[in-house]
């Protein structure tokens, strides 16, 4: 997958989950097919029971993978709206950072923390991932489209 196609933290997640998911499963797969078997200190001591656990396991995390991505989609489609149908007010840049604990292929995004008022009301934002270090500084303004139920976004 492209890195600059990733935007939400949740996507990152849902492709650690879809790998882990499809780990288990296999790894369930090979205990039934008896290339796996337990160890003597194994709690489980039948195959059987052990590929069952991972398969439960493997599903479970391929379900968390479903919902990751299934809420990436949503916010995917809530930042097109907003940049379709929203609000244009001015922001201010708060905070240009990187993500260091966010990593995909050894590198981390960066986020824009922001702040804008809506409607009398000061609200507070943040960017979706960026992969490259984008040209602003705190205290730039910027441009934010904004909803009513205090859901914003900005294009970087």
């Amino acid at each position: 997958m492209n890195i600059n196609k990733l935007k939400y933290t949740e996507e990152l997640l849902g492709i650690i989950f879809l790998y882990l998911g499809v780990a288990f499963v296999l790894m369930g797969i090979l205990c039934f097919a008896g290339v796996i078997e337990p160890s003597a200190i194994s709690l489980v001591q039948l195959p059987a029971i052990l590929g069952t656990v991972y398969i439960l396991t493997g599903t479970a995390f391929l379900i968390v993978s479903a919902v990751l991505k299934t809420t990436a989609v949503s916010k995917r489609k809530l930042y097109n709206e907003l940049l379709a149908h929203g609000d244009k007010v001015n922001g201010r840049v708060e905070k240009v950072y990187l993500q260091r604990y966010t990593q995909y292929g050894r590198r981390s995004p960066y986020r824009v923390i922001y702040t804008y008022t809506y409607q009398g009301k000061a609200c507070r934002g943040k960017s979706r991932l960026v992969w490259e270090k984008p040209n602003l500084t705190d205290g730039d303004l910027l441009t934010v489209y904004a909803d009513a139920f205090g859901k914003s976004a900005v294009r970087i």
